[in-house]
């Protein structure tokens, strides 16, 4: 599964915008000269995870997009790194593009751990780069 590559569209509406805001304290939004409102900073990890019904979830409720094949049963997030390199707006249409970049095992106290690497690009419908992650998760028994 190293090099997978999930692809998917999203296209980014006002409404959007304004519930995230609204989950993260946001209470102003910028504009765009045009009008369109602009996204606050980390906006794009909405897209991260794709929305299933729960019973397509891993035993440990764990995003689908984690199911990966080791001998693991629980999985916890271990760290994020987010870049961003331009603002989202209402309007956009944004392309997210995440890629299994490496499993590694490593010996813990409780035994082996997987550090799963994930690696995801958000472009715009120009083909702007606006942010990427760089996340790693940890499955363990």
């Amino acid at each position: 599964m190293i090099g997978f590559e999930r692809v998917r569209q999203h296209n980014v509406t006002q409404s959007d915008i304004r519930r995230f805001a609204q989950a993260i304290g946001v209470t102003e939004l910028e504009t765009a000269p045009d009008g369109a409102l602009i996204a606050p900073p980390l906006f794009c990890q909405v897209f991260i995870f794709e929305d299933v019904p729960i019973e397509q979830l891993p035993a440990d409720g764990s995003p689908k997009e984690l199911d990966i094949p080791v001998p693991a049963n629980r999985t916890v997030g271990g760290k994020s790194e987010f870049e961003m390199f331009a603002r989202v707006r209402a309007g956009d249409v944004i392309t997210d593009r995440s890629k299994l970049k490496s499993v590694v095992t490593k010996n813990g106290k409780s035994g082996p751990l997987y550090l799963i690497v994930v690696e995801t690009t958000f472009e715009n419908q120009h083909g702007t780069t606006v942010a990427r992650e760089t996340a790693t998760y940890v499955k363990r028994n």
